[in-house]
């Protein structure tokens, strides 16, 4: 009994000491690395760099009325989204020309139709699918380049209507 009562004791021991853990040293504190804030680009670099804008403005003079058709292409933002924007109007010559010479204010009311739709340019063509393909026909349109640079000057349809770069559209908002 002795010998069982001391192997016991020796067991006992051997458990309480044998299972020492081991201790971690903490790793040093560092602090931490703060990347510099991004450069906010302005509204007018965004349309310096990345939109492009041409306009073809056609005028059709019927009596004393003339009626005003402006298309407009927006395209390289945001990916392949495109936009086409038709905006028509019309006016009194006679009455124009008779409030500019008073002074005042002539104003006409317009409509204005937004097509939303994608772009490609492959080989010196941009075509223009519209979102709504049932509503709207494709539109193709040649890319015309400056001499001796990559610039696009200009962009020709396919009725050969010269589109010119002109100022893009700015967000309204209404309240």
């Amino acid at each position: 009994m002795k010998t069982v009562f001391v192997i016991i004791l020796i067991m006992m021991s051997g458990l309480t000491f044998g299972q020492q853990k081991k201790t971690k040293k903490a790793p040093p504190i560092t602090p931490p690395t703060l990347l510099p804030p991004p450069e906010v680009k302005k509204l007018e670099d965004y349309s310096k760099d990345e939109k492009k804008c041409f306009i073809y403005k056609s005028e059709e003079q019927k009596d004393s009325i003339v009626y005003v058709t402006e298309n407009l292409l927006e395209y390289g933002w945001a990916g392949s989204n495109a936009r086409f924007v038709i905006t028509t109007y019309n006016y009194d010559a006679a009455q124009k020309s008779q409030t500019e010479k008073d002074g005042q204010i002539y104003a006409q009311s317009q409509r204005l139709r937004y097509i939303d739709g994608k772009y490609t340019i492959q080989k010196n063509i941009l075509n223009f699918t519209p979102d709504k393909a049932e509503n709207y026909q494709n539109r193709t349109f040649k890319i015309i380049y400056k001499p001796k640079s990559q610039k696009v000057e200009s962009l020709k349809d396919e009725s050969s209507h010269q589109y010119k770069k002109g100022g893009c559209t700015e967000p309204t908002i209404s309240l």
